[in-house]
């Protein structure tokens, strides 16, 4: 059965602030009201003003409401004189401290007082409002639901059930941070904050009494003294406090019992401000949970665009390597056997010309011995000297045909760097890959250890949530261990997570009785998760450079670091000047230039020399035939030509050694070269093929940052969110409540600039005879007055 049906307390006419004391028939209950002026205000000259509403209320022991009248106090300290307009109910307004009249203008009481000293007004009226909490009794005898009148005279199990509820409940929009900085706005219920106190004394005919929320102690008469305490407000507390007791009766009765209520500002409240800054730190928390996941998230969007770039460089380099194999195999390589091959002839031929020679000189040897042989020596010469010049004619076009094909080698040798200048680029844009790659695994492993850091000193938290007072926080938490689990790769961690996301499932405590979990367990879990990313992100930064940390393995000899990829793209760089920079100039060096001669060591110069040798074997022949023709006109001339011959073909002779000897170091040299160009040629396909597995692995560096930003860090943004939501709405409500209290807390308002407050005491009548429900009148009416002078005496402590 409830009091009244609710509706909103009418507002005070201005802004007040204040404190209160409520005084209990059993004990005194003091808290700092939202009322409460910042201090003592004086009303005018020096005189300062307390105003305290006391609204009674009695019930019938069945919770009907039977009246309620609202008691004013105006209390003057001070010295001067001073008006005040006081709020009040007009309705029955009487004067409790004489016969004098009043005098109201627009439903307040105007008063003008001289004081010195201390002074008093007091007032009870009428009250015509509602109450802002209602009181339902229920009795149950034996397990029967009954009327408090049929518990008199009874005997049995009585059980008694009180259910207070704060009427004050509203929809109202309240605004917080959503986690991203930005102010979001929500409906939310607000109520006025009230506390108070049940209490009643069961008489001793009560026996073996029980109750799961009461404060027991006997009362030194054989009674039991019982005191209930309530919190009406979310989230600290609920709307609705609902207790009672059980006890062995005989004669039964029920006895009367107080409900007393006041409002109070959760956020100035020594007893509710800890609970309502843990509130605000919760959303806190989210915030920064929401900010740090943005920042590690985006830190892997640039390691994937990083991934991305060496993937372009790796294809670059890979495409480039190519055509250099595809160059050397193709092209170089065959060249250079065909160039052996075709010294390798020349050789052969060299050789000829020497044997010829040596017989040349034999035979002019043989000439200048005997002219006797001479018409023989004459004709076999005449016959021969044709094709002696006709071979030294295809010696000297042969040669003439190398010179060309050393020169067409010496050029396009020369178009190996330029070939090889697309792998150089590919590796200086690998380099700044790797090094933008290396920079955002950097920035990302700080983060991740700050991030472990700070999971370790939540680790030692004595925090504790209970489910069934909080779901909304359980099925966050619930949210964020299932998607852990899923994330990690570790049994043992993902078993954890397990066990922690059904600790903190909501539907594992609907409707059953609820016990604090510890939040420690849950961010030692996080710590051990960040941390195994902390090492993880180091192994990949050594991966990448050597010299990142002092931390970074070594090699298989055990002397140095194993170089990462980063010193592998620089050995790959100087390889490849090396390599085109080396065959270049030794081939260049070993082919010559137009103008050398044998004396540079060169094909071209040593060709250039068999040249001019052959030029002289040429001439010497046309000489030869001129000889022959002389020797026919005259046989005095013919020791004088035989000498020339003879001398000829020495010369012929030693020349003729010195191209041996030259055709043999080239043809060495064409095989060296030859040998030279295939290694080139195999070294280019395997390093080709290196940058192929290379390309082929990037991309899938590319799809892991970015699958971790989609089911990693994202999933951490959007709960970190809803965690600054579900705090954020919750302490919003606690400041609406605050500020509800402080404007609406009061019955019908105080003066302007007093300190004021109102209080509430519900007297629930017992069941007992008309005897004692008129002394039990009685003493709640002194009580009452009681109630009184100790929040006017509050107050004015506070305030004074």
């Amino acid at each position: 059965m409830s009091a009244r049906a609710p509706h909103p307390l009418a507002p005070s006419r201005s802004r007040r602030t204040g404190v209160a004391a409520l005084g209990l028939p059993l004990a005194l209950l003091v808290a700092v009201p939202p009322a409460a002026a910042a201090g003592a205000l004086p009303a005018a000259g020096d005189v300062v003003v307390t105003n305290t509403e006391t609204v009674q209320a009695r019930m019938d022991a069945d919770g009907r409401l039977q009246v309620a009248r609202v008691y004013d106090q105006l209390a003057f300290s001070g010295k001067g004189t001073t008006t005040v307009s006081n709020p009040v109910s007009t309705q029955g307004l009487r004067n409790l401290d004489g016969f004098g009249g009043h005098t109201l203008r627009d439903g307040a009481l105007q008063t003008t007082v001289t004081v010195d000293g201390r002074q008093r007004q007091r007032t009870v009226s009428d009250f015509t409002g509602e109450l802002p909490v209602s009181v339902d009794v229920e009795y149950r005898l034996d397990g029967e639901k009954v009327s408090a009148g049929a518990v008199v005279g009874r005997s049995g199990t009585l059980e008694v059930r009180y259910t207070v509820t704060n009427l004050t409940t509203r929809q109202d929009e309240v605004t917080y941070d959503d986690g991203t900085g930005k102010q979001a706005t929500a409906t939310a219920e607000t109520v006025i904050p009230f506390v108070g106190q049940l209490t009643t004394t069961l008489p001793p005919s009560f026996t073996a009494v029980t109750s799961d929320e009461a404060n027991m102690a006997g009362d030194g008469r054989g009674g039991t003294k019982m005191s209930y305490t309530m919190t009406l407000f979310p989230p600290i507390g609920s709307a609705t406090a609902e207790f009672g007791y059980a006890a062995q009766i005989t004669g039964g009765r029920v006895p009367p019992a107080n409900v007393s209520v006041l409002p109070v500002s959760p956020l100035t409240s020594p007893s509710f401000k800890g609970g309502s800054a843990s509130y605000a730190g919760g959303a806190e928390s989210g915030i920064a949970l929401t900010q740090g996941a943005t920042e590690i998230d985006g830190n892997l969007l640039k390691l994937r665009d990083g991934a991305a770039t060496l993937l372009d460089g790796l294809l670059q380099l890979q495409a480039g390597a190519d055509q250099l194999a595809a160059g050397l195999n193709d092209t170089a390589a065959p060249g250079a056997a065909q160039l052996a091959d075709g010294v390798a002839t020349v050789d052969g031929g060299a050789a000829e010309i020497a044997s010829g020679a040596r017989s040349l000189d034999a035979g002019a040897g043989q000439l200048a011995a005997g002219a006797a042989t001479l018409d023989a020596g004459l004709t076999s010469a005449g016959a021969k000297v044709p094709e002696l010049l006709g071979g030294l004619t295809t010696v000297s076009e042969g040669l003439a045909t190398m010179d060309r094909g050393l020169e067409q080698m010496y050029t396009k040798i020369g178009g190996v760097p330029a070939q090889a200048q697309p792998i150089q680029e590919g590796i200086t844009r690998l380099q700044g890959g790797v090094t933008a790659l290396l920079d955002g695994l950097t920035t990302l492993q700080g983060l991740q250890a700050d991030l472990r850091d700070v999971y370790g000193v939540l680790g030692s938290t004595t925090a504790v949530v209970t489910a069934a007072t909080d779901p909304r926080q359980m099925g966050a938490l619930h949210q964020l261990f299932t998607g852990l689990a899923a994330q990690t790769a570790d049994p043992t961690q993902r078993a954890q997570f397990q066990g922690l996301a059904a600790m903190y499932n909501p539907a594992s405590y609907a409707g059953a009785p609820t016990t604090p979990v510890s939040l420690g367990p849950a961010f030692a879990g996080l710590a051990g998760v960040t941390g195994s990313v902390v090492t993880r992100l180091g192994a990949a930064r050594c991966g990448l450079s050597n010299t990142v940390s002092a931390d970074c393995p070594l090699d298989e000899s055990g002397l140095a670091k194993a170089p990462g990829l980063r010193e592998g793209l620089a050995l790959t760089a100087g390889g490849i000047d090396q390599l085109t920079a080396g065959v270049v100039k030794e081939v260049q060096a070993g082919v010559g230039v137009a103008g050398q001669t044998k004396d540079d060591k060169t094909l071209r110069g040593g060709v250039a020399s068999l040249t001019a040798g052959v030029g002289q074997l040429s001439a010497g022949g046309q000489t030869l035939v001129g000889g022959l023709g002389q020797l026919s006109a005259g046989a005095s001339t013919l020791r004088d030509g035989s000498s020339q011959l003879a001398g000829g073909a020495g010369q012929l002779a030693a020349g003729s050694s010195r191209l041996v000897a030259g055709t043999g170091r080239l043809t060495a040299g064409a095989d060296q070269l030859a040998d030279g160009l295939r290694t080139a040629a195999d070294g280019s396909v395997t390093l080709a093929d290196g940058l192929g597995t290379a390309a082929d692995g990037a991309p899938a560096l590319v799809d892991g940052a970015t699958r971790l930003s989609d089911d990693g860090t994202s999933v951490l943004v959007r709960t970190g969110a809803d965690t600054a939501a579900d705090y954020g709405v919750k302490y919003a409500v606690i400041k609406a409540g605050a500020d509800r209290a402080a404007n609406e807390s009061m019955a019908y308002g105080g003066p302007d600039g007093a300190a004021s407050v109102t209080a509430y005491s519900i007297d629930i009548a017992g069941a007992e005879g008309a005897a004692a429900s008129s002394l039990g009148r009685g003493i709640a009416a002194v009580a009452l007055f009681g109630l009184g002078a100790l929040l006017a005496g509050f107050a004015r402590r506070r305030f004074v």
